[in-house]
């Protein structure tokens, strides 16, 4: 089966990550720094381990903090995880929610986006708010639905952008089902595809290889 995202396929939407973006580009920047300090002035084996040490992390900071995103094309959501990614076809997804991370659910499979989702602050807030709620009505069922519930903001100024993504992805899930309900044939569901990350495996693996070499020298 092709991977679904071809090239030459705009995307719809290019979610912007919500958090780790400024913390990785530093330490990415750093990771360069060092790495060019080294080529041009130290030209010791320390100097050969500090370069490799940087490049390792380097690339580490890359996948963690940096790759991870989602887009929407047209039929479907990819979500790029760190070393891993995922095509989950709109006509899949059951349900979609926001916590720490992004959640897509396909029936009782989840699939995360880790570079976007609601700070931990954010979520104790959210858990004492409705702590509080639920025991005035006896019982913190609405917490479950917090994610849900608040796709749906009263007006539009106070909207974030997390509740934007929660809403963006579900009209064009919505968008989909309406677009196979007018075709009125059975159309079979798209199964999710994953592929890893070879690139950024291969790169991980060989700055990590070579830094613990270089400890042997």
């Amino acid at each position: 089966m092709a991977w679904a995202p071809e090239r030459g396929v705009e995307p719809v939407e290019r979610f912007k990550p919500t958090s780790g973006t400024y913390v990785g580009w530093c330490g990415v920047v750093v990771a360069a720094v060092v790495i060019g300090y080294v080529a041009l002035r130290d030209h010791s084996v320390l100097g050969l381990r500090l370069a490799l040490a940087a490049a390792f992390g380097g690339m580490l900071i890359w996948i963690t903090q940096l790759r991870p995103r989602a887009t929407a094309y047209p039929r479907g959501l990819l979500l790029l995880g760190s070393l891993k990614d995922t095509f989950v076809p709109y006509l899949a997804i059951s349900e979609v929610t926001m916590g720490q991370t992004l959640n897509v659910w396909v029936g009782r499979r989840r699939f995360v986006c880790v570079g976007i989702g609601r700070s931990i602050g954010f979520e104790m807030r959210q858990r004492v708010r409705s702590h509080g709620q639920g025991s005035q009505m006896g019982g913190n069922r609405s917490y479950q639905f917090a994610g849900r519930a608040e796709t749906t903001p009263s007006h539009e100024s106070g909207m974030t952008y997390q509740v934007f993504v929660l809403n963006r992805i579900n009209d064009l899930v919505a968008a989909a089902r309406n677009e196979q309900d007018r075709q009125g044939a059975d159309v079979p569901v798209p199964e999710v595809q994953g592929r890893y990350a070879l690139p950024e495996i291969v790169a991980v693996v060989l700055t990590g290889a070579a830094f613990v070499a270089s400890l042997f020298l």
